[in-house]
Formats: structure tokens, sequence, C-alpha cells
């Protein structure tokens, strides 16, 4: 036979009409007697026939593609570590559902021009990574009706949008009760990148857990950062000339930690004897620095595959309301913070945690 095979072919060798090939290779086989079902798979698979995806897809009006749409504010895909986390998660609940993933990372401002790039009849619907404030990708619902759920973002309600993300807000604030229920009363804090949701969700959980403490809060003690390691480089640098430190400083994720860490050994400064520090996001190399960081463990390949997980269910049934899951992180203790007395007066119970390493 010269060519691939076609349907044609097969229910010639199987002796049947090429409606009953169709339907038995796509399924429904159960409307057929087994000796029938059994001889178009034998002539199939002797013919050496494979199905047409495109032609299926068409059939069905699905690619069976999934759009993974990186925000043109963020880093490179390679450098993203918290999106290659996601994509892991992602693509374990596709491989087996027979979804493929295309990777989108749109370079442009302009919204309809990103959603032309989004929504282009290529994907039955998109997970959007960590999209920030003033995104054009927030412009989803007056430009498209794919379905489509953000990631590593806690939007508000008014954008109409399923979100997946880390509770930012109920587990900073674990991470700061906890520092005060070990003594701690001056403490400083690193802000996160002014254009992302978790930063101000952040910040905004460190204040009021000071003010349920009735602790005051030294605004010369909290610098702007970015989530880079140098603008944790930047804050030391800002904090660290100051007469009077802080006892801890927090940093609303690990990399600004580590750049803080980083200058305090520049500086000769004893962590935690001196100053304690703590982190967010519970990095690869947290535990591995010199003094292991205390942080926030959170599981971004869950919210991958929980992610996929309702798209498909968005995709399958048509229902799109919007969908809020937010996952809760663990406090995980190691060796840079100083741990004295609980406060007798703590009103708020004491947090979940583990402990790694021993402590100090």
């Amino acid at each position: 036979m010269r060519g691939k095979p076609t349907l044609r072919d097969v229910a010639a060798r199987a002796g049947c009409s090429i409606t009953t090939v169709s339907n038995i290779l796509q399924g429904r086989s159960h409307l057929y007697r087994e000796d029938m079902v059994s001889q178009v798979l034998h002539a199939a698979h002797e013919l050496g026939y494979r199905p047409n995806s495109v032609a299926r897809s068409l059939a069905r009006r699905r690619t069976a593609t999934i759009g993974v749409v990186l925000d043109p504010q963020h880093a490179r895909l390679t450098h993203n570590l918290y999106a290659h986390d996601v994509l892991d998660g992602i693509l374990a609940f596709l491989e087996p559902r027979d979804y493929d993933i295309r990777l989108i990372t749109p370079r442009t401002s302009d919204p309809a021009a990103v959603w032309r790039r989004i929504d282009n009849g290529s994907v039955d619907g998109a997970v959007l990574i960590a999209p920030v404030m003033g995104s054009p990708l927030l412009e989803w619902r007056h430009y498209s009706r794919l379905p489509v759920v953000a990631v590593g973002s806690t939007l508000p309600e008014e954008y109409g949008m399923s979100c997946i993300d880390i509770d930012n807000e109920t587990t900073m604030a674990m991470l700061t009760e906890w520092v005060i229920q070990q003594g701690h009363r001056a403490i400083g804090f690193i802000k996160g990148h002014p254009l992302h949701w978790s930063a101000h969700q952040r910040e905004q959980a460190f204040r009021r857990t000071m003010a349920r403490y009735n602790l005051p809060i030294r605004e010369e003690w909290v610098q702007q950062g970015d989530y880079s390691p140098e603008s944790g480089v930047r804050a030391a640098e800002q904090l660290l000339r100051q007469s009077d430190l802080p006892t801890v400083v927090l940093a609303a994720n690990d990399d600004m930690a580590m750049g803080f860490l980083q200058q305090c050994r520049t500086h000769e400064i004893a962590v935690p004897d001196r100053i304690s520090v703590a982190g967010f996001d519970d990095s690869l190399w947290a535990q591995r620095m010199g003094i292991p960081l205390t942080t926030i463990h959170h599981d971004r390949y869950q919210v991958g595959y929980l992610a996929a997980q309702q798209l498909l269910h968005q995709i399958e049934t048509g229902d799109t309301h919007p969908q809020r899951t937010l996952i809760n992180g663990t406090l995980v203790v190691r060796q840079s913070v100083a741990m004295g007395y609980a406060l007798a007066s703590a009103t708020i119970p004491q947090p979940t945690y583990s402990t790694e390493g021993g402590s100090r």
C-alpha cells in the first residue's frame, strides 16, 4: 500500500463501513458487536493506521491544547522558577488526558493584540501565570470568552476570572505572629514588587498582624523591594546603616532574604545572633545556605495541577463561573531566626509548622 492508510483502507480490510470504523476508533465501540470491534482494531493494527488528531480536533471543535501564558512583566520562562514549578503541575494533570500545552509569551502592552495572540483558535483555554496589576491579561472579559484560570495572583472579584494561589494574607500573618511569639518586637519588612498582587497582600498581612499585637511599625525599617536578590541587597544597605536595628527582618520572598543575608555577611553582622531573617517561598537554596532560612513553604506544583484541573472543567462543562482556590502555606523553621520567650499574652493560636535542622 502506498502512502498512509486511511479510514477507507481500514474499512475495506475489516469488511465494514467507514462510519463503523470511525465510531470504533473514536471510542464508541459499545455500539457494535465484540467480533466487529475486534475485526476493526485488528485491521487498523495490521495497516498501521493512526487517527488524524487534527481532523479529530476539528470534528469536536477543540484543539486538545492549553495555552500557558507568562505575563509580559515577568522574566523569561527560563529565569522564572515559580513558572517552572507551576508548569510541572500543569503537565502532570494534562499528560494522561491527551492534552498538549502551548507556551505563550506576549511582548506588548496592547490588550487587544495580547488576546488575539492567545485566542486565535489554537488553544481551548489558557492558564495565566501571575498577571500583575495593569497587565493586558486582565482585560480578558473585554476581548475573549475563552476559558481561563490565573495562578500566582489572587485577583479582585471584579476581574471575573478564576484564580488559584497561595493564601498570601493568612500565611504572612502566620509568619509574623510566629516571630512575635518568639519574643521579637522590633520587626523590619522588605516589600515585594509593587505591581504584584501578592506583594500588597503580604504587606497588608504584616501590618494588620503588628496592629493586632499593638506593636508599632517603624517605617524606616520597611523597605521597598521587587522580589529580586538585588533589591534585598539594596534594602540591607538602607537598614544596616541605621544606628538602631530591628531584631528580625521579614522579606516578602526568599530571593530578597538571600540578598539581605549576603549583605549581613559582607558587613560581618551575625545572623541570627545580631539580626534574624525570614523569607517566603521555600526556594531550593533556602535550606542550603550557610545559615538555612526560616521561610514559608507553599506547593507551586499543586497550584499548577489544580489550575489545569479547573481549566479542563471549564472547557468540558462550559461552566466558566469564577472560582477562587487559596492554598495554605506551611511555616518552616530553620536557623536564621533567633527564638526567645513566647508572648505570655498571645491571643492568636500557635501556627502549625515543621522544624528542619533544629533551632536556635
